[in-house]
């Protein structure tokens, strides 16, 4: 489900006129659109990267290949809300493409198949004049579907099945794979990344304009599963340290390597990754509510497993499935000028919002996206 990183693509796109006019919290002129960002910040932030260092490492997956030259995990926002939008959406197509072929559909196959009863009754002119109402107002619904909504079901039909994360210890660099409408694929650097952990969410990564990369925008990736324990992320984020900076699967126990095949249970259990410790400390009550609500999660997980299986999985370039090997070259770091000229002119117009400021925030103020 790309819904939280389509957000953070639009928000670095659209304009600071196109914030103000459609979104009521910027009505006013003096709110910023992104909290400002300052240089003294930045050297404190690298400060608490450069100290973390935990006890314990260990993925919590999903992890699908893990060797001397690269680990590569899922990654993505909200892949435990993964469903509702499929749900919606077969929901809507249920009863417009239903609908029609339940009483149009029969008038063609009367036509088609020479008999010329519909219901048990011979055809006539007004079931013409009803087929052409139905017909049209079927296609002008899907016309309006494929215009206005078909962007929202493509954040979890007919796209990649997985959102992917790459580190490549080789080559010192993270490639992210994301389909277009999210940002497209990027190559950053590993040395200058930033991470949080903040229980009740996944590992949070990001690279940031003027300070980690040479990009006008910030880019920030959630990765893994999300977790009510905060030991969870700390050890998530120790394990890929340990990878990338202290001898690869030598420095780490080798994970379980998770299929990308659309596999059923994958779907049903993501709805628990961040109930899981929760549920285990709870009254009989929660889990004769669970119990009662537990349809709810069979359509949930259903919907899940249908949005995988209409997906496809996602494949890297050839220069990045060969990055780390002898004799081939390293990729080139992602800028602004790999974009299209129309989305590169929408990028730096809007990197002003961006920009570091000399000195230290005000009190009481935090930096947006910092």
């Amino acid at each position: 489900m790309y819904v939280a990183e389509w957000i953070m693509w639009l928000s670095c796109l659209k304009s600071d006129s196109w914030f103000r006019k459609n979104l009521d919290e910027y009505k006013n002129p003096a709110t910023p659109i992104i909290q400002p960002a300052y240089e003294d910040s930045i050297v404190e932030d690298r400060a608490r990267q450069a100290a973390k260092r935990f006890k314990h490492a260990k993925s919590r997956g999903p992890v699908y290949a893990c060797n001397d030259t690269y680990l590569e995990l899922r990654c993505g926002g909200m892949e435990d809300k993964r469903g509702f939008i499929s749900l919606l959406t077969i929901v809507v197509m249920f009863f417009l493409v239903g609908s029609w072929i339940d009483f149009d559909g029969r008038l063609v196959w009367a036509v088609i198949s020479g008999s010329g009863t519909v219901y048990g009754r011979a055809l006539s002119s007004g079931d013409l004049f009803m087929f052409l109402v139905g017909t049209s107002l079927t296609g002008g619904a899907l016309w309006l579907y494929f215009k206005y909504a078909f962007r929202f079901s493509r954040l979890e039909l007919l796209t990649s099945r997985h959102l992917l994360i790459r580190f490549n210890r080789m080559t010192r660099q993270v490639f992210l794979h994301r389909p277009a409408s999210c940002g497209g694929i990027l190559v950053l650097p590993w040395d200058g990344v930033l991470t949080e952990e903040v229980a009740g969410f996944s590992l949070t990564m990001g690279w940031f304009p003027g300070d980690s990369t040479d990009l006008p925008f910030p880019t920030l990736v959630f990765i893994g599963r999300q977790s009510s324990r905060l030991s969870d992320l700390q050890s998530e984020w120790e394990f890929i340290r340990r990878y990338m900076d202290e001898g690869g699967v030598q420095a780490v126990e080798k994970p379980r390597i998770s299929s990308q095949l659309p596999l059923p249970w994958p779907a049903f259990t993501a709805q628990f990754d961040a109930l899981g410790p929760f549920l285990r400390n709870s009254g009989p009550v929660v889990w004769l509510g669970c119990l009662l609500i537990s349809p709810a999660f069979v359509i949930l997980g259903l919907s899940h497993w249908a949005s995988l299986l209409l997906c496809w999985r996602p494949r890297w370039p050839r220069i990045i499935r060969e990055a780390g090997q002898p004799g081939k070259p390293v990729p080139a770091f992602t800028t602004v000028e790999d974009y299209p000229p129309e989305v590169r002119v929408q990028l730096l117009a809007n990197a002003h919002r961006w920009a570091l400021r000399p000195g230290r925030a005000p009190e009481n103020r935090r930096r947006g996206g910092r």
